[in-house]
């Protein structure tokens, strides 16, 4: 059966976020820096709730046994999972941050009985000055219309009359999406101390609700299906995908989250009244959307977060006054957080002012808000260049951001293509064209990550700037399709899904087989955010089969099995979890010590083979080569945070103490040593110098 092949691609991403989750119990973590953990796995959470949960709900509804089917069967494994996290994120939360918040001279107030009489008053002022206005109490009754906005926070509370006795229910909004979830009370004895939005609310509602008394006040949150269908031709694409946007917070609801506290009667009156089924319900802690503690106030600063590791120059690049004459001479490759994205930001820039450039061609996936790149892009056509901008507006959660942009730059005189029906453009790649003495000279960027100088200071990714016409050339007939949709020819250097890219793959991890049967030795090396695509699974079940040894490294959703004796032995499967979100994608054949190198935007999943297109770019320069080696090696070394894992994803144990670091800082202290012995370059060897 499929399911003994395989494990379930949501299990196997949950059990990637416990494994975030777990990072706060690293003692290495400040106590700011695990607060920000806590923050990350409920915002991975909210957003499963919203996307996959609500796709399983869906699947079950179109099963033909739904009783007893697989996707029931998933659904209810995955709701038990998700229980489990956010219960065990409630127990860190309250076992261990808070008192080290305490330890670290803050007080949170949390469930507190009561406050000291100067910060009640505190409270109430804030309530009245800063809160009230912003309040919408709803009483309930059978007529009432209530609609609970997806993520939203809520109370529901019991009243009272007091004249009458008669008892209702009362909704009253949260609302931490327009004003702060925490406040700043007045210091006492030399600590600091911070209330949540919720306890100011519990506090003031007695003050305005005069005419009732007022029972205890429970907070509610509902998750709401995120997905949305839509025609996809071109002509109002854009407008359908902002009504589109709108009408997500119409979706049905995925996960309703209530105060474990709450009365049963109170529980069942949710269940009827929000039409909830009792799979969906799940009791929390007295506060939730623990995602608002990215904004708790952190009053000790630097001294309460880990000493962030610098960002480095590349060191050849930073060298050179002129991007362009560089790249000519040979390729580059930047590690992105490791070294600082302002080389890709310098490049853009540069080519806005060179005379010589003549066009612009780029893909953006996901846009980041005050785009530094957007912006050059928009000097660039202001100053007369040809800019033309491949904008996927079908970016879950970034469809409006990527809508503003592309409009932006539209206004610009920027040429806008965007959304090809069916498919999304999932590529990372810019080419600039430069014209010399009527000879014209391209210059491509091929990156694993979006052109995205937010997420770039905590996403780990690669990218390439080169003039090699091998992948220049190619790059272009992509850029052909994505703006007039000219079919390419055939691919010979880049791996392009859509045009052979899947087949590709398929025919390189096929030769390693080829080789390993032949008695040599083969091995294949892979890094991604996600292997989920079947029919690859099963090729490298084969190549293991076959001896050759497969070294994974997968972040997040991984349904390949490894380790099984007569299904993959020969595979092993490691997770790295550190500052940085892991992100790029590296593929290494080892073809008879030859090393076939790939790097790109494209993970192993059915959707990236199938239904997008990718570009995954070949590494052909020997130095590049050993150092995206030496970046694998570290990867797959045993660390504290590198995870060793089974056939079930769960931690294999070291048979040996692993290193007290990490991957990442093991791999900038790398980058560092590099820089440190480089030697000088001069304008004789290297072309013109802004540093000797």
């Amino acid at each position: 059966m499929a399911e003994d092949l395989f494990n379930d691609r949501d299990l196997s991403w949950l059990s990637f976020n416990t494994r975030v989750l777990h990072e706060i119990l690293f003692p290495d973590l400040r106590i700011f820096d695990k607060i920000k953990f806590l923050a990350i796995h409920s915002n991975n959470l909210d957003e499963f709730s919203r996307v996959r949960m609500a796709q399983l709900e869906m699947l079950v509804e179109k099963e033909h046994q739904p009783a007893t089917g697989y996707f029931s069967r998933t659904l209810e494994a995955v709701r038990k999972e998700v229980n489990k996290q956010s219960l065990e994120s409630r127990i860190i939360l309250e076992k261990l941050l808070i008192p080290e918040l305490k330890t670290n001279g803050i007080i949170l107030y949390y469930a507190a009985k009561k406050l000291s009489k100067t910060h009640k008053e505190e409270a109430l002022n804030i309530f009245m000055s800063k809160v009230l206005s912003y309040l919408q109490p709803v009483i309930l009754d059978e007529k009432t219309d209530i609609f609970l906005e997806d993520r939203l926070l809520y109370f529901l509370v019991q009243l009272t009359d007091k004249r009458t006795k008669m008892k209702r229910n009362m909704i009253l909004n949260i609302p931490s999406h327009i004003i702060p979830r925490f406040y700043t009370l007045s210091p006492q004895k030399g600590k600091k101390y911070f209330i949540y939005l919720d306890d100011i609310i519990r506090i003031g509602t007695g003050y305005i609700m005069k005419k009732y008394a007022i029972g205890d006040l429970y907070a509610i949150k509902l998750n709401r299906d995120a997905e949305f269908n839509i025609e996809e031709e071109q002509n109002g694409l854009m407008d359908a995908l902002e009504k589109s946007v709108e009408s997500r917070k119409m979706g049905k609801p995925s996960r309703f989250q209530y105060d474990a506290k709450m009365p049963s009667g109170m529980i069942n009156f949710c269940r009827e009244r929000f039409k909830l089924e009792s799979g969906e319900m799940l009791p929390v802690g007295r506060y939730m959307n623990m995602s608002d503690f990215f904004a708790l106030p952190n009053p000790g600063g630097s001294k309460l977060l880990q000493k962030p590791l610098k960002p480095l120059k590349h060191p050849s690049l930073s060298l050179f006054g002129n991007y362009f004459k560089a790249i000519s001479r040979r390729d580059f490759l930047f590690h992105f957080p490791y070294q600082t994205y302002d080389h890709v930001l310098v490049f853009f820039n540069q080519a806005v002012l060179d005379p010589y450039v003549t066009e612009i061609l780029i893909t953006f996936y996901r846009i980041a808000h005050g785009s530094y790149v957007v912006n050059a892009l928009i000097s660039a056509a202001k100053n007369g260049k040809k800019v033309k901008a491949f904008v996927e507006l079908k970016a879950r959660f970034d469809e409006a951001n990527n809508i503003y942009w592309a409009k932006k730059m539209a206004e610009a005189g920027v040429e806008i293509s965007y959304s090809i029906p069916g498919i999304k453009v999932h590529a990372k790649a810019a080419l600039i064209k430069r014209k010399v003495n009527g000879k014209v000279q391209q210059f491509g960027f091929f990156g694993t990550g979006n052109f995205n100088e937010k997420t770039s200071g905590t996403y780990s990714d690669i990218g390439l700037l080169s003039s090699d016409p091998r992948h220049c050339t190619e790059l272009e007939s992509v850029f052909n399709y994505l703006f007039h949709r000219k079919q390419p020819a055939a691919f010979e250097t880049l791996i392009v899904p859509q045009f052979g890219g899947f087949e590709k793959f398929m025919s390189l991890i096929e030769n390693e087989i080829s080789i390993a049967k032949a008695g040599e030795y083969a091995e294949i090396w892979v890094k991604v955010n996600n292997l989920e695509d079947p029919e690859i699974i099963q090729k490298l079940y084969d190549a293991s089969a076959a001896g050759v040894k497969v070294k994974l490294c997968v972040r997040s959703i991984c349904r390949i099995k490894p380790g099984l004796p007569g299904l993959s032995e020969n595979i092993s499967l490691c997770r790295v979890v550190g500052s940085y979100l892991e992100h790029s994608r590296v593929f290494i054949f080892h073809n008879q010590g030859k090393q076939d190198m790939y790097l790109g935007s494209a993970d192993w999943m059915t959707r990236n083979m199938k239904t997008r297109i990718e570009v995954v770019f070949p590494i052909l320069n020997q130095k590049i080569k050993k150092e995206v080696l030496k970046f694998m090696d570290i990867q797959f070394t045993p660390s504290v945070k590198t995870q060793m894992l089974d056939a079930d994803l769960q931690p294999i144990p070291y048979p040996e103490r692993p290193a007290q670091y990490c991957a990442q800082v093991a791999f900038h202290a790398f980058l560092k040593g590099v820089s440190k012995k480089k030697k000088p370059i001069t304008a004789k060897t290297e072309g013109e110098i802004i540093v000797s």
